[in-house]
């Protein structure tokens, strides 16, 4: 784990030359070189967030496994609301502000269940705030 500042860095480091370099080259109406290392860039962290998500709490469990089961039970949840997500989305055709028709299944189940998703995450963020607070208040 000593290596993990020094790889938090280069992450740091390579994003941001690739912002830099983005803004520095973008020409409206084109699609640039740099635009296109940047999507890529983008989707390589969104899979290794995905990746170390899942790792993580693995290497939690050899390390200490009494304090396991709560990183097993925050994955668990994970799954559960990522399950709960999918279940209500939708992939009814939309039409769009330009009259266009949005009819590709894939996208719009994956857009669905990402909201959904971030619904639910955020009022569990709201709630556990609240009972933090009511918890305080009745400690005391």
């Amino acid at each position: 784990m000593k290596y993990l500042s020094i790889i938090k860095y280069i992450l740091l480091v390579v994003s941001a030359i690739l912002v830099v370099l983005g803004a520095a080259t973008f020409v409206e109406g084109e699609e640039s070189v740099t635009l296109n290392m940047m999507l890529v860039w983008a989707l390589v962290m969104v899979l290794l967030t995905i990746a170390l998500v899942i790792i993580m709490p693995l290497f939690a469990v050899f390390q200490n496994p009494k304090s396991a089961t709560r990183s097993l039970i925050g994955l668990g949840v994970l799954v559960v609301v990522l399950l709960v997500s999918y279940a209500l989305a939708s992939d009814e055709p939309i039409r769009l502000a330009s009259g266009k028709m949005m009819d590709d299944s894939f996208e719009l189940k994956f857009s669905d269940t990402a909201l959904y998703a971030t619904y639910i995450a955020f009022i569990g963020v709201i709630l556990s705030i609240l009972f933090g607070e009511v918890y305080k208040l009745i400690k005391k």
